[in-house]
């Protein structure tokens, strides 16, 4: 495990501002390169990977989750 992957997942606000961040540029990208009448599938490309990076984020970060123990009779 990366240590310094793993702080940055663990740090959620820190974690969904950087998603929210990269996500708001590319969308930035995608009008600039739509009112200049380029092709914009790069950019949908470029998201669904940077949502892939987080999704392998949480799968090799993420916490798991506990199991609920009924002890009642």
């Amino acid at each position: 495990m990366n240590a310094t992957l793993k702080q940055f997942y663990d740090n959620e606000i820190e974690r969904e501002a950087v998603r929210e961040f990269m996500i708001s540029v590319l969308g930035e990208m995608a009008v600039e390169k739509a009112f200049d009448g380029k092709s914009t599938s790069g950019i949908q490309e470029a998201r669904e990977c940077v949502e892939k990076s987080f999704d392998k984020l949480g799968e090799l970060y993420g916490k798991m989750k506990t199991a609920v123990i009924n002890n009642s009779r």
